[in-house]
């Protein structure tokens, strides 16, 4: 019912909401509430007890964060928001990068690169990259090649003029080598070119090396930050 690999819709009389699996790489659900309060959070889990199953939920904004606790769900992970002012920004040299429009045409080749990339919990799926494409109007596609081999990539979403880094890593074998230094700088660039206002990201605290990459550019750290809670 629950491990689809698609997002399916539940509705009860206390709220709805929606549930995959997390990736491939899990046994975990993840829950993204619609609509209801703590009746509804403490029917998940309590469906998960008796299911054996554990959900994660969505990214959740800290200040909604005790409705949650309160009804029994733990902290998982945090995300901090960083956002880059690109107003102020001026170009810097950087090698050429492929860049792309970012479609569902896109996915089957990505997966097995974001495999190299991140941690099993991390990792992205079919749904999770097709969730990506539907947040923001328009996405772009970044890949990174050493010597025709593709070794790291980046995703920049655009709605209106503002634009949101959803996903960027080097492939571990490759990582530490200035690689993920002059993708950032490809993508800054691009966006400049495209006159946004800002570029958002969400980036993992205890990530000390994504963090100081993206504030040795220019990021700053926000006052926003996100939460993903477990049932169990």
């Amino acid at each position: 019912m629950y491990l689809t690999n698609d997002k399916q819709r539940h509705r009860l009389l206390i709220g709805s909401y929606n549930t995959r699996k997390w990736n491939d790489y899990s046994s975990l659900i993840y829950f993204e509430k619609i609509y209801g309060g703590k009746p509804l959070l403490r029917k998940i889990k309590s469906i998960g007890l008796e299911n054996n199953i554990e959900f994660h939920s969505a990214m959740v904004q800290e200040n909604m964060s005790g409705q949650w606790l309160s009804s029994g769900w733990i902290e998982s992970s945090r995300l901090n928001v960083l956002s880059f002012d690109l107003r102020k920004y001026k170009y810097q040299e950087t090698e050429s990068f492929h860049v792309e429009d970012f479609n569902q045409n896109s996915i089957d080749g990505l997966l097995p690169l974001d495999q190299r990339i991140f941690d099993a919990y991390w990792r992205n799926s079919k749904a999770g990259f097709s969730e990506t494409i539907e947040s923001c109007n328009r996405n772009y596609l970044f890949k990174k090649y050493v010597d025709k081999e593709l070794i790291g990539y980046a995703i920049l979403g655009s709605t209106r003029s503002f634009s949101f880094l959803q996903r960027f890593g080097i492939s571990k074998d490759y990582q530490n080598s200035g690689y993920g230094s002059s993708l950032l700088n490809a993508v800054v660039n691009f966006a400049k070119s495209k006159k946004f206002v800002n570029i958002r990201l969400n980036t993992q605290p205890n990530n000390t090396a994504a963090q100081n990459l993206y504030l040795k550019k220019g990021f700053k750290l926000t006052n926003t930050n996100y939460v993903i809670f477990s049932s169990s």
